[in-house]
């Protein structure tokens, strides 16, 4: 064989090699049988209710299901209460019961804040209200045109009041025109076809919250009231992405690192249990504001990455959640069908998912100019304290044990942060 035909031979069996390398013969090996399709799986905890169509001109002001008559119109305690209080989750959405233009929206006495909405209608004008939504939890203002239906707000505790509850009014004549109130339930028959919940006779106000008077609200702590934050979320949360299911993972179990998300998922090598730090890099992948470090630094913090750990207080796992706060806040995050507080893969990603609620209520108090600091201490201070504690406070939660914490857990994440990579120096020329 002459030496031009096997540089020739070379070539085309070089050519065939690269062209199945590239291509593959055809079959693929078939996925790991033991995970889950990659798809996006709606977390029924984290998507808000929506209403059902207005009838009539008139919506529910709470979403279905999502509330309990606390306290009805009438006389009450040697007083009289002008509307109906519907206890609910501290963030359920508030829709507006009728079309009009908002009259007022913000602060007044007793309600911390309240919104007024005036609407036209064959008898003249009805002032719908609306009270107790905290300063973040007002979504209008005054002059704003909203229909039957439209959220508004966010249900809170504002002012005065011993719990989370919208307190609903009805006022023909016009709240701020000398109108009078009426009883908001018969007026609300007309709206959707969802029942009245409880009806008249079995309030149970003894155990509902409701309007106080000058009783003051205790401060929440962590883990009180966190199974309250689901409304508090942006659009990413109704979807969870980022291969939750089925992964590529190492030897041992775990997503792949190259989670699709926002965070810095960088470790220090070996600075995390090998089971833990999967999922570390993947729930630091769900915001941009987050970091693995970060993630690790709460871990130890709460746990000491002891998966089967239980508080004194009754918290659960290695992330540590309260029972009622992971009914509400935990996620599957190994997709395999079981929501477990003491799964690493559960319970971490169920951390960074809350984590950036946190996240996302710090950054919506900073714009709105409720709340100043650094953003990194202030959900730390939520996560710790709570969401109504930080607000209150317009910052960091003032005790001790916050203002610890919310320093301790950066110190602690500087052990587990990745080396910085050393510069390119044939791409940059040489040092001189």
């Amino acid at each position: 064989m002459s030496t031009t035909l096997k540089v020739l031979l070379i070539v085309v069996v070089a050519a065939v090699v690269v062209v199945v390398v590239l291509t593959g013969f055809g079959d693929r090996p078939p996925a790991d049988p033991s995970c889950l399709p990659d798809l996006p799986r709606v977390d029924r905890h984290l998507v808000p209710a929506q209403p059902a169509p207005a009838a009539d001109g008139r919506a529910w002001p709470l979403p279905e299901g999502s509330f309990t008559v606390s306290s009805p119109f009438g006389p009450r305690e040697g007083g009289f209460h002008a509307g109906v209080d519907l206890a609910a989750a501290e963030g359920t959405s508030i829709f507006a019961a009728a079309d009009g233009t908002v009259a007022a929206a913000g602060p007044a006495s007793g309600f911390g804040n309240w919104i007024v909405i005036d609407s036209d209608g064959p008898d003249g004008l009805v002032s719908t209200v609306y009270g107790h939504m905290y300063e973040w939890g007002v979504g209008v203002q005054a002059g704003q045109r909203v229909t039957a239906g439209q959220q508004i707000g966010r249900v809170g505790a504002a002012g005065e009041a011993t719990g989370a509850h919208l307190h609903f009014e009805v006022v023909p004549g016009g709240r701020l025109h000398g109108g009078h109130a009426i009883d908001p339930l018969p007026w609300l028959q007309t709206a959707h076809a969802t029942p009245i919940p409880n009806a008249a006779g079995t309030f149970e106000k003894a155990t509902h919250p409701r309007d106080t008077g000058p009783t003051k609200r205790a401060a929440q702590q962590r883990n009180s009231d966190t199974d309250t934050l689901a409304a508090h979320t942006s659009s990413r949360w109704s979807r969870q992405r980022s291969g939750i299911g089925c992964v590529t993972t190492p030897a041992h179990g775990g997503p792949a690192s190259s989670a699709v998300g926002g965070g810095d998922t960088r470790l220090g090598a070996g600075s995390v249990p090998p089971d833990f730090e999967p999922w570390i890099r993947k729930a630091a992948a769900t915001c941009p504001e987050l970091s693995a470090p970060i993630v690790a630094a709460q871990l130890e913090q709460e746990s000491g990455f002891n998966r089967t750990a239980v508080s004194p207080a009754g918290a659960l796992g290695p992330a540590q959640f309260m029972p009622g706060t992971w009914t509400s806040q935990g996620i599957d995050g190994d997709g395999d069908g079981v929501t477990d507080p003491f799964s690493i893969a559960d319970a971490v990603m169920s951390q960074g998912a809350f984590a950036c609620k946190l996240i996302d209520l710090s950054k919506s108090g900073l714009t709105q100019g409720v709340l100043h600091g650094e953003l990194t201490w202030l959900w730390l201070s939520m996560y710790n304290c709570g969401p109504e504690g930080t607000f209150a406070a317009g910052g960091v939660c003032q005790n001790p044990e916050t203002q610890g914490y919310v320093t301790r857990i950066p110190e602690l994440a500087a052990k587990y942060q990745a080396p910085e990579p050393a510069p390119n120096r044939l791409a940059f020329g040489p040092t001189r």
